[in-house]
């Protein structure tokens, strides 16, 4: 399978040339962006899941902009990055298209780390020239049939997208087994003795797994969770992995 950089180099050229201009070219570099550089990332999910980042030197992307005519020749680094941001979005949405095995989510700015292993290029129109820089933050997806186990490690990134998820939580006060005899005979007025001391923790679940234990309280007239105890972070991540 390609990496998220061997499918953007495939059709990042072809996109810019069509944007900013036939004379337009992307090759290998010899230098990397500065700490100062505009830099953003682009979540993707699907077979490769994570983010990948692309860094630019703000003053050659000002000459960029300029020699192709999309800007007039006056420094406004806010237009710019706009800009800049909009071109990505459409790249994106072209080499990495909704239904497909790996499909484009969102692009947002972030700080540019200089030490992030990245791939140095040089993006030219003209005689104007950008340093460019690309970087992978990315797992391959982990599938049931692929043979999948509660061990596989989870990346910061996958991580990263997985903390904006809607997760459905429940309470469990207690459990008892029971025939399918006894619960046809189930009618009003009947009770049903758990498992659980009233005094004992209920424990707050996610799907079928528990990720924190605590005591029941009332706020502002509602039912809710005094917690006492949680999962670790790592293991409360592994114990939902389930879910997705």
């Amino acid at each position: 399978m390609k990496t998220l950089l061997e499918r953007w180099l495939a059709g990042a050229p072809a996109f810019f040339r069509s944007e900013l201009g036939a004379a337009t070219t992307l090759a290998a570099g010899e230098r990397m962006p500065s700490a100062a550089a505009l830099c953003f990332s682009l979540r993707v999910s699907g077979a490769i899941a994570g983010l990948f980042t692309v860094a630019v030197d703000r003053e050659g992307l000002r000459r960029i902009l300029t020699v192709a005519g999309v800007t007039p020749d006056t420094p406004d680094g806010t237009r710019d990055a706009e800009l800049w941001r909009g071109l990505l979005e459409q790249a994106a949405r072209t080499i990495f298209p909704a239904g497909s095995e790996i499909a484009f989510i969102a692009v947002e700015e972030r700080a540019w780390q200089p030490g992030l292993p990245a791939a140095a290029y040089e993006l030219r129109q003209g005689d104007a020239a950008m340093v460019i820089a690309f970087a992978e933050q990315a797992r391959e997806a982990v599938h049931p049939e692929a043979g999948s186990s509660a061990s596989s490690k989870f990346s910061p990134a996958a991580i990263d997208l997985l903390l904006d998820v809607e997760l459905e939580a429940s309470l469990r006060f207690g459990s008892r087994e029971m025939s399918l005899d006894e619960v046809l005979e189930l009618g009003p007025g009947d009770v049903v003795e758990l498992d659980r001391h009233v005094s004992d923790p209920v424990d707050l679940l996610v799907g079928d797994k528990i990720v924190a234990r605590g005591e029941v309280v009332l706020v502002n007239g509602s039912f809710g969770l005094k917690v006492l105890e949680v999962a670790e972070p790592k293991k409360a991540l592994e114990s939902i992995r389930c879910l997705f």
